[in-house]
């Protein structure tokens, strides 16, 4: 079974979440992820790089670029905790 690129994902988030106002935008998730979880966000943007070297010229592979899965990310987590 493959590992999640940033372990315990759902818990990071919200925790990150917990420190920002309720209207804060995406750029201020990225931003108070990165300050809280620096070595999490240099393991996406290094599982990104090593996804870009392996994958063939003219190929793309699945995982997005690392503001963007931060982003699918908290999108992600948002649908499954707010109802």
């Amino acid at each position: 079974m493959a590992q999640s690129v940033i372990v315990k994902k759902e818990e990071k988030i919200a925790s990150v979440i917990s420190t920002l106002l309720p209207d804060f935008t995406e750029a201020q998730f990225i931003e108070a992820f990165i300050e809280k979880y620096p070595k999490e966000w240099d393991r996406v943007q290094k599982i990104y790089r090593e996804h870009e070297l392996r994958t063939k010229p003219g190929k793309s592979h699945p995982m997005p670029e690392p503001r963007k899965y931060l982003i699918t990310a908290l999108t992600i987590w948002k649908k499954k905790n707010t109802k």
